[in-house]
């Protein structure tokens, strides 16, 4: 699936004024009318051939491009002359021959965030090889109006590679493999995500140098790359990051992840685990689940299981290695809708983890009577402009279920990702599947190739996926403002599931809020040697119970709260030095907070 640009990059990108090149189009593959770089009239695709095999449509209006040069373009419906115009465009890209044509990609909406005032405008950006054919299909997908579309011939590709330089060597060798990172070019301060092995992305005509933010506990090397891009057509290569792992460092982390509590139903949890480190660790992971939830199956076998707690012991991690741990629960018939959820996971090492607060997650759902299985959740809906100034991290998962009658070969989501955020802070977090990451500036793209995801009506409890990733907003947002977000998701060549929309909004605080109170409960100090200090957020939560878990979910300590009170002061002195979890409960909330005891 091809990559779209935002209008930050896009404007770098036209060189001079763009040249009007017609006015018809053919209907058919062997009609298709001949384009170059420029601006197009598109009369409409009321009739003609809408192509098969890539994405939808019944007519289609045909055009034949053949570069005389080896780089990128960009095909788009996104131009001041359609602002304001409720055509919805639905673009498609071909090459080969009209006898044996190989889809390319397909896009229907870029949003309003990659085209304001024209979200219904399609955008594709595709490598090109000179000499080769290539065409350009608008078909009537959702529309068979008139509209301009613009056919831009990319100044340079900039290609390179970030890899792990295991001998520090700064080059890469046999069995070095590819990391992710995000990169960042200047002048312009454009940001791009090194996903593929190699990576490239697009380049306007000038002199740029490119930075390359390391993973955790990485030095890179080297520091910068500069490149040039004096012509059209030109090919940068060669601009390699090397990223080389500090050593003696133990750092485990575990995430969790999932769905709501479908009432009387089977929903996912995932379990997401990595060795952040240089050195092998030795991790055991505890989930323990609400009340309300009971334990159906997992792609991993238990090594035990005890009440609401499932124990893994974990294979000897290697350097920088990860995994995922799909679990199937069920939620109680007898469950009331809206009733807090609240499942908790903890890692615990036989190596000394050097961070032990990426030793543990919590998941906060919701009891429902009905999901979407492809959907979206952000960790909050509102965040205060001290959160804004500490750029807080918002977490997103994307779900997505094959619910057709086939297994789905490849899925692709897409997701726009709003100009107040600060891309330099993204991280993924875990998926479910493997696949490969792409972003240029607000556009991220999920590519899993041969995923071969199985139906719902063959495999219910594979035929689903997920994607769970962070990222900080702006520094410059201001009350009042929105954090928005929404994901396309194409199974294979079928026209996109759209996900609900989340909306965190910038607000003050109603409640008592505390900045370290990060989930509605605080515990301090930690790590304690007895008494600790617990605060929580609601000073409404009467007849709350206060449980305290050790690493194996064992119900530890026990304590009764008192109706309007907001704080309590315990003595865990007893407790033998290890890892546990508070964890605190009403009626209408539920909170954790992790607790090292020495």
């Amino acid at each position: 699936m091809s990559l779209r640009y935002t209008l930050k990059l896009v404007t770098l990108l036209i060189i001079g004024s763009i040249p009007f090149r017609g006015l018809a189009q053919g209907d058919t593959c062997t009609t298709a009318l001949i384009v170059g770089n420029g601006l197009h009239l598109a009369n409409g695709p009321a009739s003609g051939d809408g192509g098969s095999g890539c994405g939808g449509g019944q007519d289609g209006d045909w055009y034949s491009y053949t570069p005389n040069f080896t780089g990128t373009v960009i095909v788009t419906s996104c131009h001041p002359l359609n602002n304001n115009m409720d055509d919805d465009t639905y673009l498609k890209v071909y090459m080969g021959s009209c006898a044996n044509l190989a889809c390319i990609g397909f896009n229907d909406d870029a949003g309003d965030a990659a085209c304001p005032g024209y979200g219904f405008a399609s955008y594709m950006e595709f490598n090109v090889v000179a000499g080769a054919t290539y065409y350009i299909v608008w078909t009537d997908m959702f529309d068979s109006d008139a509209f301009w579309w613009e056919l831009r011939e990319c100044a340079g590709s900039v290609v390179g590679v970030t890899y792990r330089d295991l001998n520090a060597n700064g080059s890469r060798d046999a069995g070095e493999p590819q990391v992710d990172a995000m990169l960042t070019i200047n002048p312009g301060g454009m940001n791009a995500y090194s996903g593929g092995d190699p990576y490239s992305f697009c380049s306007a005509l000038g002199d740029y140098t490119i930075t390359a933010t390391p993973p955790q506990y990485h030095t890179v090397t080297p520091a910068s790359q500069s490149y040039s891009v004096p012509i059209q057509g030109t090919q940068v290569v060669g601009m390699d990051f090397g990223f080389q792992p500090v050593p003696g460092i133990y750092d485990a982390a575990v995430d969790l992840w999932g769905q709501n509590a479908w009432i009387g139903n089977n929903t996912q949890l995932h379990v997401g685990y990595q060795n952040l480190g240089s050195e092998p660790m030795n991790a055991t992971i505890t989930l323990t689940l609400d009340m309300l939830l009971t334990y159906v199956s997992a792609n991993v076998t238990p090594t035990n299981m005890s009440g609401p707690s499932i124990t893994w012991v974990l294979p000897t991690l290697a350097p920088f290695s990860s995994g995922v741990i799909n679990v199937t629960v069920n939620t109680a018939s007898t469950a009331t809708p809206q009733l807090p959820v609240l499942n908790y996971v903890l890692l615990t090492s036989t190596e000394p983890d050097i961070d032990l607060v990426n030793n543990q997650d919590d998941q906060h759902a919701t009891t429902v009577t009905a999901i979407d299985p492809n959907d979206k959740h952000v960790s909050v809906t509102s965040i205060t402009p001290d959160d804004v100034a500490d750029q807080k991290l918002l977490e997103y998962t994307i779900n997505f279920q094959n619910t057709g009658t086939a297994p789905a070969v490849n899925i692709v989501i897409k997701d726009s990702l709003d100009a107040d955020w600060d891309l330099g802070t993204f991280e993924m977090i875990g998926a479910t599947h493997p696949f490969t990451l792409t972003i240029t500036e607000e556009v991220a793209i999920w590519t899993f190739a041969e995923i071969m995801l199985p139906d719902s009506t063959t495999d219910e409890p594979n035929s689903h996926g997920s994607i769970h990733y962070r990222m900080a907003p702006k520094n410059s947002l201001a009350l009042g403002d929105q954090l928005t977000n929404r994901a396309d998701i194409y199974f294979d060549y079928n026209a996109p599931v759209l996900t609900n929309t989340t909306v965190t909004t910038v607000e003050l605080s109603t409640g008592i809020a505390n900045s370290g109170m990060g989930n509605g409960l605080l515990i301090a100090p930690s790590p304690s040697t007895g008494m600790v200090n617990m605060h929580w957020s609601d000073v409404h939560a009467g007849n709350a119970q206060l449980n305290v878990h050790d690493a194996l979910g064992r119900v530890v300590f026990s304590l009764s709260i008192a109706s309007g009170s907001n704080s309590r002061s315990v003595d865990l002195g007893f407790l033998p030095a290890g890892s546990y979890v508070a964890r605190l409960s009403s009626a209408t909330e539920a909170w954790t907070r992790f607790a090292i005891q020495r």
